[in-house]
């Protein structure tokens, strides 16, 4: 696996989008899509019908007790539904704030062993558990935040990040920022790879976005697979 990006945002930003844009950057690798999203746009966006079995449903159902390594991993592998060519998604849905120590165990060695299949895994949205389960080495923060937000903006709270978070301005518009995001870049804690703009029209997103897009990316801490638009 080359890398994890964890895709953060309000709601309204973008963030789906984006997270659906990178995953057309980065064919002809493969991808699993993981939506960690309450609304489930990701989902709905990208699967021809909506999955029964999400991973949250997973992990409450079987909580009793602990199922062999193998029993494992044939379950997690059929929670995915392929999405197109060498891309596949994950649904979170529901999944508990807090799980017990066999659940935590399951979920953990279950998803460790799916996303190893991969050559990149990209979340839509942040879900404590997920989060901390992932592996520091290869994980790649991407906050979309747009001026809207900008009021409300503040640095992810938790674990260290080995690579600095990254940062798109989305539907940006040369607005002032706030001071905490002023901040926040000059201390290097956040990574400013790209500004994209509003655009007036759907027809001219669809002319301009994949240059702005590609260039974004070229900026974001990850390894490129060498055949990647």
């Amino acid at each position: 696996m080359k890398a994890i990006i964890e895709v953060t945002g309000q709601p309204g930003s973008g963030k789906t989008s984006v997270v659906i844009s990178l995953g057309e950057e980065l064919t002809p690798a493969s991808v699993l899509y993981i939506d960690a999203s309450p609304d489930r746009q990701l989902t709905e966006a990208l699967a021809p019908t909506l999955p029964e079995l999400t991973l949250g449903r997973l992990v409450s159902e079987h909580s009793a007790a602990a199922p062999s390594r193998e029993a494992v991993d044939w379950v997690f592998q059929d929670l995915t539904v392929s999405v197109g060519e060498e891309q596949e998604l994950l649904t979170v849905g529901e999944l508990p704030l807090t799980l017990s120590e066999i659940q935590l165990q399951k979920l953990q060695y279950g998803l460790t062993r799916l996303i190893e299949n991969y050559d990149y895994v990209i979340l839509d949205g942040h879900h404590p558990v997920l989060h901390g389960l992932l592996p520091e080495e290869t994980l790649q923060l991407l906050d979309i935040v747009i001026p809207r937000d900008f009021s409300g903006w503040r640095l992810t709270n938790g674990r260290a990040f080995v690579r600095t978070p990254a940062l798109i301005l989305n539907q940006y518009g040369n607005q002032d920022l706030p001071a905490s995001l002023e901040e926040a870049l000059q201390a290097q804690q956040i990574q400013l790879i790209g500004k994209l703009p509003h655009y007036p029209s759907e027809e001219e997103r669809a002319r301009q976005f994949s240059t702005a897009f590609g260039d974004c990316l070229l900026r974001l801490n990850i390894p490129l697979h060498p055949h990647a638009h």
